[in-house]
């Protein structure tokens, strides 16, 4: 058996395993959820036309045009997050999480003798997305393994040569092995350093594999608005977004009960961690016109938001044989990289139905093929490459109700966001219920939002083993509290 140290070299990555920064780090940072206030997440969103609602400020700032009083919001939510996997076994995870939706003022200066009624600003937070979650795979395979990739990748490399990440510390734990692991007495080195490798585990034997992913953090985003209304028909309204990123992932994936294995090996466990921070700016723009009492039509657009983005990654490798085991650790690697994400276009209508039924209807463009990455360590063309054939064009669709029952107002919504994948339909769909309570100078508001999608996870490359199935259910409870002044 073999002990020792590499020198760490920072090198581009092959596709080994997902955590890398590539396309799918691109995807998960350019989409949004319906979050935020109660009120909000109650209609799933579909605020494009209706305005008067502080998380809608990210969504249509023109709606700031709206408000006649100064206001604060506040709004605390639970979520829990429940994944399942079919592989070969059906596995089921759960993540619960305590969040803050949104905290918000607006400032309400009404103006005299004016046609432009008041100028009014904002400035607070909204919650985008929530990253927390678990996922739990496990199966048994007797055609690959995860060794069998790494030893593929480390084929041609002497030992110094090897990549940090995957396939040194898989050298150095005796997952894979030289071919000839003589030792040349004169330097004290292997004899056959010629980069032909071998692999203590039989792919085609049978075998356990297991893969945990453990997942939190989110996207939020700071805002400054501005907005006026003309003569109560015409509102007009623009918002600075800060979004800021927040990730941590932890994989660990194993291999067990091994059918037949060389040397006695019994298990091996990679373990891979990352961690992302990042910051970005855009600028939202919209309008909204009161064609009638009862009609409105809205618009708005976003510009892409160009994020700067600082990110950790490092792995573990541990072998366990029959007489001893062996560890071996990665470096962390410390990377920065810019990220920009696609325009995004929306088109929205509201109406009121005898006096107390609010129907509203939000239709939304985003080409997630326009992401780009890029760095002044890394080119990224490839990852380029791939965003532009694997994803598309794609549109949501946001549709939401409300009913005023004095005292007592009722709201339910429906959205559904399209694929971002050209050839995959990995939609999500979102029903959301709520009630609230206003009273003039204060409001109280509570949402359900079930939330339900369907995605893939890769144990290691496509080449060797198809994606797993993954069905992903997040339910979220949502409470605001407002006050007016």
């Amino acid at each position: 058996m073999k002990k020792g140290l590499l020198t760490l070299t920072i090198i581009a990555l092959s596709s080994i395993t997902l955590l890398a920064q590539n396309e799918i780090d691109a995807l998960r940072f350019s989409q949004d959820a319906a979050l935020g206030t109660a009120r909000f997440t109650a209609m799933s969103g579909a605020f494009g036309s209706l305005g008067g609602e502080f998380s809608a400020l990210s969504l249509n700032p023109a709606g700031i045009g709206m408000y006649q009083f100064s206001e604060f919001s506040f709004t605390p939510s639970f979520n829990l997050n429940s994944t399942t996997s079919y592989y070969g076994n059906k596995e089921t995870d759960y993540k619960s999480s305590l969040k803050i939706g949104n905290i918000g003022v607006v400032f309400s200066s009404p103006k005299e003798n004016s046609e432009w009624k008041r100028i009014n600003f904002a400035i607070g937070w909204n919650q985008l997305s929530n990253y927390n979650s678990n996922i739990r795979i496990q199966g048994e395979n007797n055609t690959s393994s995860l060794a069998d990739n790494i030893l593929e990748f480390s084929q041609g490399n002497s030992i110094d040569e090897l990549n940090t990440f995957y396939s040194a510390p898989a050298f150095w734990t005796d997952l894979i092995d030289l071919s000839d692991n003589s030792i040349d007495t004169t330097t004290n080195w292997y004899a056959q350093d010629n980069g032909n490798y071998i692999s203590n585990v039989k792919g085609n034997s049978s075998k356990t594999q297991t893969k945990s992913i453990n997942s939190s953090g989110g996207k939020n985003e700071f805002i400054f608005s501005i907005g006026s209304s003309f003569n109560e028909q015409l509102y007009l309204g623009a918002t600075i977004g800060i979004p800021t990123l927040d990730y941590y992932e932890k994989s660990t994936y194993s291999e067990t009960n091994f059918d037949s294995t060389s040397n006695g090996l019994q298990e091996f466990i990679l373990q891979e961690e990352l961690n992302v921070y990042g910051a970005g700016l855009n600028l939202k723009i919209g309008a909204i016109l009161r064609v009638s009492e009862k009609l409105k039509l809205g618009a708005a657009l976003h510009t892409p938001t160009a994020y700067s983005i600082e990110e950790t990654y490092s792995t573990s490798l541990t072998t366990h044989f029959i007489e001893e085991s062996f560890t071996e650790r990665s470096n962390s690697n410390y990377f920065e990289y810019d990220l920009i994400t696609p325009w995004k276009a929306i088109l929205s209508a509201s109406s009121l139905l005898s006096n107390n039924i609010l129907l509203s209807a939000d239709y939304e463009i985003v080409d997630y093929s326009f992401s780009n990455m890029k760095s002044s360590q890394y080119t990224f063309n490839d990852e380029n490459n791939i965003i532009q054939k694997l994803y598309t064009k794609t549109s949501n669709i946001r549709l939401g109700t409300e009913i005023n029952l004095k005292p007592f107002i009722i709201r339910c919504g429906y959205s559904k966001y399209g694929s971002a994948f050209a050839n995959k339909d990995y939609s999500k769909e979102n029903y959301s219920f709520g009630i609230g309570i206003n009273n003039g100078g204060y409001y109280l508001d509570v949402s359900y939002v079930l939330s339900q999608g369907n995605g893939e996870q890769l144990l290691y490359s496509e080449d060797y083993i198809d994606p797993i199935s993954i069905v992903n259910t997040n339910h979220n409870l949502v409470f605001t509290i407002g006050f007016r002044y």
